[in-house]
């Protein structure tokens, strides 16, 4: 048998490290799909139990937050397949773009998932601009970015505006989790402060077996009233697009 040279016998020693890393990575990547499959079975079934009157809100938003700790965000990219979505992702100059990725079936499930699963993708500057929501809850994991995160508590709702009650602003990191409810942090805006950034959103929507509906906002207009609340007027989706929906400097 040949002697190696020094030179050759470090390739060599090279190369078996990396296809041990590449083999490490393999296994891990196995071992963590059954954990990633229940993950989103928990989810689902969070979602029915929030739809057949099982949980209050508040207890879908504890118990959710609880999940979300279980899974890292890297194996929720895998699960959901997000390098591939955001490749074909197509993010405009306005706002954001959105999709709806094929999550993996669940063996002895045959029925739909009970929520919606939709990939967000913004540039720099442009927004999921400030809007509540009625019938309707949902989350929010960061997988890749960074956002300005700002939240209210909807306390009143008029014909053409609603009070509200400033309870969350910071910025929210890859891994970085958030959720909405009827009862509270019903309004979000996030703004994108990193070049690209994305978030996977499980929503539940037609809650009360009503249409869901969107409350957009114009924050520029907000009022302050006492106790800290804000009177802020409703607009149509067109203008708050055309407000927030990029940041002019």
């Amino acid at each position: 048998m040949p002697t190696l040279s020094r030179r050759e016998l470090l390739q060599l020693v090279t190369q078996i490290a990396l296809w041990q890393t590449v083999l490490s990575g393999q296994a891990l990547a196995r071992s963590a799909r059954p954990l990633a499959l229940k993950w989103l079975r928990d989810i689902s079934d969070l979602c029915r139990d929030l739809r057949l009157n099982r949980l209050t809100q508040a207890q879908w938003r504890e118990q959710l937050g609880n999940l979300q700790q279980r899974l890292g965000v890297a194996d929720l990219c895998d699960l959901i397949n997000f390098e591939q979505a955001r490749r074909d992702f197509k993010i405009p100059d306005l706002g954001v773009a959105t999709c709806d990725p094929q999550l993996p079936g669940l063996e002895g499930i045959s029925e739909e998932y009970a929520f919606i699963g939709r990939i967000f993708g913004l540039r720099k500057g442009r927004a999921i601009i400030p809007h509540g929501h009625r019938n309707m809850v949902s989350c929010h994991r960061v997988l890749q970015g960074h956002f300005l995160l700002r939240q209210y508590d909807r306390v009143e709702t008029n014909q053409n505006s609603l009070l509200l009650r400033p309870t969350v602003e910071e910025t929210s990191r890859a891994g970085g989790f958030s959720s909405i409810s009827e009862d509270h942090d019903n309004v979000h805006w996030l703004v994108a402060t990193s070049d690209y950034a994305y978030t996977f959103d499980v929503i539940v929507v037609k809650l009360h077996d009503r249409a869901t509906e969107i409350d957009n906002l114009d924050m520029d207009r907000a009022q302050k009233v006492s106790g800290g609340l804000l009177r802020v007027p409703c607009i149509e989706v067109e203008e708050a697009l055309r407000k927030y929906g990029k940041t002019h400097h």
